[in-house]
């Protein structure tokens, strides 16, 4: 447990926020980065001494996880990390194919160069990072092109509901698939492609097939027992 959060890259400064805001958004971070796996028991005591703080905060932070179905509590023992299913898996996707299909048809009228060149750059960085297996810094920069992709919609709540299905559940799983890094990027510079083009049917149908889980992520993830992103 220990060396799993020390290796968080995530957490952020606990004197900018509260106690129980900065567990909350270390131990989210690292579930998701798929640092905490699937079936962890987050110890109260444990998480008091590794944070050098009391109970309180920690069972702050574990009951909004509990209410984000990240984790499951068990009442003043602490919590275990909750498993994600195959098909609890494809329903997000499903989703996320309809949510983020529509907004980025909303997006390219108001797409700027500004933009543009924003999302050339961030993915010239993912596949810079593809290159070397980053795979942190991928599952950062993947997060970072979609939400620069989606935001000229000016639909604000789409893109929290976006922002919350990609909030709710790991990530690193997807992103162990050999090539899977080059992959991503390829489909990106075709989405981009047709942004550029401000062919909004086309965008769509490519964030679509972006967004359909693939026969070997469906073994993939069925033979590993976790979750992807």
């Amino acid at each position: 447990m220990r060396r799993h959060l020390q290796d968080n890259p995530f957490g952020p400064p606990a004197n900018l926020i509260s106690k129980s805001e900065y567990v909350y958004r270390s131990l989210r971070d690292a579930i998701l980065a798929g640092i905490l796996k699937p079936g962890t028991f987050l110890n109260q005591v444990e998480l008091a001494e590794q944070f050098q703080m009391s109970r309180m905060p920690i069972r702050d932070a574990l009951t909004i996880l509990a209410k984000e179905g990240l984790v499951r509590n068990f009442r003043h023992k602490g919590a275990n990390v909750i498993y994600f299913s195959l098909r609890e898996i494809q329903e997000i996707y499903f989703i996320r194919k309809i949510l983020e299909g529509y907004a980025v048809r909303e997006a390219i009228p108001s797409m700027d160069a500004k933009t543009l060149a924003k999302l050339a750059k961030i993915n010239h960085t993912l596949a810079r990072h593809a290159q070397t297996g980053n795979i942190d810094a991928m599952i950062r920069e993947n997060e970072k092109f979609h939400t620069a992709l989606y935001e000229p919609c000016q639909n604000r709540k789409l893109l929290e509901l976006i922002q919350n299905l990609w909030s709710s559940y790991p990530k690193r799983k997807f992103w162990e698939i050999k090539g899977r890094g080059r992959q991503v990027v390829e489909q990106h510079e075709k989405i981009l492609t047709a942004v550029r083009a401000r062919d909004p049917e086309k965008a769509q149908k490519l964030i679509e097939d972006h967004l359909i889980l693939s026969q070997d992520i469906i073994e993939h993830m069925d033979s590993g027992g976790e979750s992807v992103s």
